[in-house]
């Protein structure tokens, strides 16, 4: 297989992926797109306002329109890297967990990040989510549609089997996805509470 580096730099000089890059960089300044740590984590956050339907989470925490939630985006570029060679998949999974516990520490310490009740946003990979925690529900129609079109777009950009990696498990559908801010306390707020945990067939 072709050096997945190599890949991307003959990439970036295609048109599609000028464009994808340039719409990412301005998705990123025009919502505050921001790393976590410092940088060096595969999870970036942007504050919104949430805007979907009041949802009660197993912990009791209830989630209402208008209440100030984290929006995670996983750094593309980043996670593109992690596919090159072997045990791609746990690879991927132990930065998650090891970005988990960064971002329960600055939602603890960061004077703007105080009033964040949840974490979450769409993503392909709801039943992988739920794993570290999180909870999952349907998006609205149209939302799904228009939102899977993009993330079905840079998963098949940025993941070295492209298209067929979106053949695999429920890449077809997308939902969203929420952490309250007491479960991501409560899980990654203290230091060797998390481990990623393991596929089929992999060891550490």
């Amino acid at each position: 297989m072709p050096d997945r580096r190599h890949a991307l730099r003959r990439d970036r000089g295609r048109p599609v992926t000028r464009w994808s890059d340039w719409l990412e960089d301005w998705f990123d300044r025009r919502y505050a797109i921001r790393p976590i740590g410092g940088g060096g984590y595969i999870i970036r956050l942007g504050l919104i306002r949430y805007r979907g339907p009041a949802r009660v989470f197993r912990d009791g925490t209830v989630l209402r329109r208008g209440d100030l939630v984290g929006e995670v985006h996983v750094d593309n570029r980043r996670a593109a890297g992690l596919h090159e060679g072997r045990k791609a998949g746990f690879r991927y999974r132990r930065e998650v967990f090891r970005a988990l516990p960064v971002l329960a520490q600055e939602l603890r310490t960061r004077p703007e990040y105080q009033p964040i009740q949840a974490v979450g946003g769409p993503s392909l990979f709801w039943e992988e989510a739920t794993l570290a925690g999180f909870e999952h529900w349907p998006l609205p129609k149209f939302t799904r549609w228009w939102l899977a079109l993009w993330e079905r777009f840079l998963l098949a950009r940025y993941h070295p089997l492209g298209r067929a990696r979106l053949a695999e498990g429920s890449r077809t559908e997308l939902r969203q996805i929420w952490m309250t801010r007491r479960t991501l306390l409560e899980r990654y707020g203290r230091e060797g509470t998390a481990r990623p945990a393991l596929g089929p067939g992999e060891t550490a």
